[in-house]
């Protein structure tokens, strides 16, 4: 039971995640549509902070999704 519970939260963290990488980047792409889809709270800069420091811990959920997904702890 618990490591059915840590593979949800790897899930929706990785989704979280996901979806914040794709508004950051496209927040540095097209900054004037993410900035009147987000009331003017994620500017250039901000995106580009962001879609920086998601790097590492998006790649550590995924790293860790993919070892879940594999079938290691399946009985």
């Amino acid at each position: 039971m618990v490591r059915f519970t840590y593979r949800k939260l790897v899930s929706w963290t990785l989704l979280v995640l996901t979806l914040l990488f794709l508004i950051s980047g496209f927040g540095i792409t097209e900054p004037w549509l993410v900035r009147s889809l987000t009331f003017g709270l994620l500017d250039k800069a901000l995106s580009q902070q962001i879609h920086f420091l998601l790097w590492g811990p998006f790649l550590i959920v995924l790293v860790l999704h993919i070892y879940y997904s594999c079938g290691v702890f399946r009985r």
